[in-house]
């Protein structure tokens, strides 16, 4: 009689039992694959914490010119080379509805943000001021390059208008953001608990600097990306199968918060934050992101109280469900990609540490935004089934109508 393996109760028996077991699998890599990132930067930050020599200014990798211009420039020339010309040519003429997304991302967003922040300030709002002055500048940004994309086209979205408005957005943004902050710096400096009301810009930010400085890592590798794909599509194609862009982009964008917080944490400057400001700022991103998806939603449906039958002009105004996904994904979503050198640029004559404090929010925003928008993905999906459902359930009575 052979005797047992002592390893024979480690094999599934059963044919049950080995398909529960790749279901598990299947479920550990599903949750892997769409939430690495995440894990990627707890990682990061652990790294940052115990070795800030390796990202630091000057440290081992020398991130003031691999990170802060090369993993940047990387980013953007991967975005141009990702960009599907055809399909960014497809809803080129919906003006109104990127006039729209944009309005929103770069305008009533940062403008409101603004405001807020200025009541708090007011109102002594026991929160560490840079940190505040991170969330205008988080608002500031424009949508992100990617992600909101991804949602949309898996909330059954226009995947086509959300692309279009991540590249538009993130080239408007490079003019923008620089002048929104520059024009929201004195009040915010002159407002600050402690700050000098006759201070006139306080340390005026130098725009022409910052917009050189932006052009050349955001704008020139977006062009050469875009110049590359139109006239080598086909090897283009098959460079970006072969090197899994998305995920070279997010180990970048690793690398650049790697580089933020190594500075931080070799200055000390973390000294000065403790765990209620991090919980505050916590809910206050949650909070916002979804006041503006909210906003996004209602400017794009309009919607009225449930029994009151829609006028045809206002009916006009309304965009598609799958038009009001794309708009809301990328009006409430915001980009590290630029956000995070935008902070470097504009903080690079100053303390190194103090870009860490002020580029937090927004990384934990970034976060936010991801946990929350595939939550958002199953009701709106849901909701997107409802409403072609009830389209459906109309279209009897129409024929019906015209029988009779």
């Amino acid at each position: 009689m052979p005797v047992p393996d002592e390893t024979t109760h480690l094999v599934p028996k059963t044919g049950k039992d080995k398909a529960q077991l790749n279901t598990s699998i299947s479920v550990v890599q599903s949750l892997f694959y769409k939430y690495w990132f995440i894990l990627g930067l707890g990682i990061t930050l652990v790294i940052a914490t115990l070795y800030p020599d390796i990202g630091r200014k000057n440290g081992y990798l020398h991130s003031e010119w691999t990170i802060k211009w090369g993993a940047v420039i990387l980013i953007f020339l991967i975005s141009g080379l990702s960009m599907r010309i055809q399909t960014l040519a497809k809803t080129a003429m919906k003006v109104r509805l990127h006039l729209l997304i944009q309005l929103i991302s770069l305008a009533l967003i940062p403008l409101f943000v603004f405001g807020l922040v200025l009541f708090f300030f007011k109102v002594h709002l026991p929160l560490n001021s840079l940190l505040l002055v991170g969330v205008v500048i988080t608002a500031c940004t424009p949508t992100t390059i990617s992600s909101n994309v991804v949602m949309t086209k898996n909330a059954g979205g226009n995947e086509a208008s959300a692309l279009m408005n991540s590249a538009l957005g993130n080239i408007l943004g490079i003019f923008v953001s620089p002048i929104l902050v520059s024009t929201f710096y004195g009040p915010l400096l002159r407002a600050m608990p402690g700050g000098d009301p006759n201070q006139d810009q306080g340390r005026p930010l130098d725009i022409s600097k910052v917009l050189t400085q932006l052009c050349l890592t955001v704008l020139v590798p977006l062009v050469i990306g875009q110049s590359i794909q139109w006239f080598f599509p086909r090897q283009v194609t098959r460079i970006k199968e072969t090197c899994h862009f998305p995920q070279l982009s997010s180990l970048a964008l690793l690398a650049m918060v790697l580089s933020v917080y190594s500075d931080t944490v070799y200055s000390g400057s973390f000294s000065s934050i403790n765990t209620g400001d991090m919980v505050m700022v916590l809910v206050l991103n949650v909070v916002l992101y979804c006041v503006f998806s909210l906003l996004s939603f209602v400017l794009a449906r309009l919607p009225l109280p449930q029994g009151v039958k829609a006028p045809l002009w206002l009916k006009n105004l309304r965009y598609s469900r799958e038009d009001t996904i794309a708009v809301m994904y990328c009006g409430a979503t915001k980009t590290v990609a630029m956000g995070v050198p935008l902070i470097n640029i504009l903080y690079q004559d100053g303390d190194a540490g103090t870009v860490g404090i002020v580029s937090t929010p927004l990384l934990m925003y970034h976060i936010e935004q991801l946990i929350l928008g595939n939550i958002e993905i199953e009701i709106l999906k849901r909701w997107l089934e409802k409403g072609r459902k009830e389209d459906a359930a109309c279209l009897p009575s129409v024929h019906t109508t015209h029988e009779e």
